[in-house]
């Protein structure tokens, strides 16, 4: 019994399996030479497959050339020799060029800054000298004493003296 159900296993699922390898199955009718221009014309592509790749390796190393010239690394007259005194080369100089102009534009900055508190100070001092009025005077010279500024206060009011006629 058992055996009859085997065959009957065998009969119905692996009946046609027989053939794994498409190979072996030879269904190409080859009249009139059809399979030869097929492979006449697969070797004419991988022809053209073959020029198209020369062709873009060709590229390829005309596109690094082109690179590389604009790197300068094959440039003739420009390569990494060391020619004289080099004072500003790397990332140091990099640093040391924008930390200059950083300082640069903080000194601008606090120098207008500074003339323009200067010309307020003129004014100011030409005017509390054009009142004459010796109490402001006394108490202005009071306030400035024993300070860094008592000399450059009174060389201010000196200088906004009212001219005498």
């Amino acid at each position: 019994m058992r055996i009859a159900f085997f065959y009957l296993f065998l009969v119905l699922f692996l009946a046609g399996c027989g053939n794994f390898s498409p190979r072996l199955q030879n269904r190409i009718d080859n009249k009139d030479g059809k399979i030869d221009e097929i492979k006449n014309n697969q070797n004419g592509i991988m022809l053209e497959i073959g020029k198209l790749r020369q062709q873009a390796e060709i590229q390829n190393s005309q596109l690094n050339e082109v690179q590389q010239g604009f790197l300068n690394l094959n440039a003739a007259g420009v390569r990494n020799e060391n020619k004289g005194i080099q004072i500003l080369q790397g990332d140091g100089a990099l640093i040391m060029v924008f930390s200059i102009i950083a300082l640069g534009m903080f000194l601008l900055y606090y120098k207008n800054k500074s003339d323009k508190n200067e010309k307020i100070a003129n004014i100011l001092a030409g005017e509390v000298m054009l009142a004459n009025d010796p109490a402001i005077n006394d108490n202005i010279l009071r306030s400035a004493r024993f300070t860094p500024l008592e000399k450059p206060i009174f060389e201010i009011m000196k200088k906004n003296l009212p001219k005498r006629k």
